[in-house]
């Protein structure tokens, strides 16, 4: 119990931004869909603090939370931090209190993950956004260990991952509360590319090379732009 009520940051709080950062989506995600900008957000599972110090620059206020407080110096000077236990602790926000929710790299880990999209639901105004970012489950290596070994990277017992989405499963839960506005792909990597790098050193070969054009069948990770119904 207490290692999975710990996972839920464990992520987040090693990376210190997300991909969707790194790579410049989140300003074109915003002026597409017109996200408000003057309003409030809260980064939940936040880790460090970088995706809600990213977010200072366009929403008034800026609102994060964990299950405990891994905040960086900067991040504890600049944003409203709340800890809370993400799989069952209600939120002590009103109704429609924020514009926009985002929950990066964190649901994955989550033993009552569903209780995170609930509440998200719940503290959104009416048509506002909640952005989520989870290992993309269709990645072709993925759906090659399965077929083959009954498993899936990162979702053994080597790692603290514990969701693992269908399509079905998404369109029951999350798409029965939000309509998907948009999908977004990181960069791919070649299949099985750490299998070389196994063989031939990781300094020669290096790791989850990104050189493939964003998709479903060759990113790592994968984003969901949701609306509130």
């Amino acid at each position: 119990m207490g290692i999975i009520k710990e996972s839920a940051s464990y992520g987040n709080k090693l990376a210190k931004k997300s991909w969707l950062i790194k790579t410049g989506k989140f300003p074109e995600i915003i002026e597409k869909n017109k996200i408000c900008k003057l309003g409030r957000m809260i980064d939940i599972g936040c880790g460090v603090g970088s995706t809600a110090i990213f977010f200072k620059d366009f929403f008034k206020e800026v609102y994060a939370a964990d299950q405990n407080c891994y905040l960086s110096e900067e991040a504890k000077k600049s944003i409203q931090f709340l800890k809370i236990d993400l799989n069952f602790e209600k939120f002590p926000y009103s109704d429609g209190y924020f514009d926009l929710v985002t929950a990066l790299q964190v649901i994955e880990h989550l033993e009552n993950p569903f209780h995170v999209m609930n509440e998200a639901h719940r503290i959104l105004r009416h048509e506002g956004f909640f952005i989520i970012s989870i290992p993309n489950p269709f990645q072709i290596a993925s759906r090659l260990k399965f077929l083959f070994g009954g498993n899936i990277g990162r979702y053994t017992l080597d790692n603290n991952h514990l969701l693992f989405m269908t399509r079905d499963v998404f369109k029951k839960t999350f798409l029965s509360k939000f309509d998907l506005v948009e999908t977004v792909y990181q960069k791919g990597d070649i299949p099985f590319w750490g299998r070389l790098g196994a063989i031939l050193g990781r300094k020669r070969v290096g790791k989850h090379q990104k050189i493939l054009p964003p998709s479903e069948l060759f990113s790592r990770g994968v984003a969901y732009v949701l609306k509130k119904k």
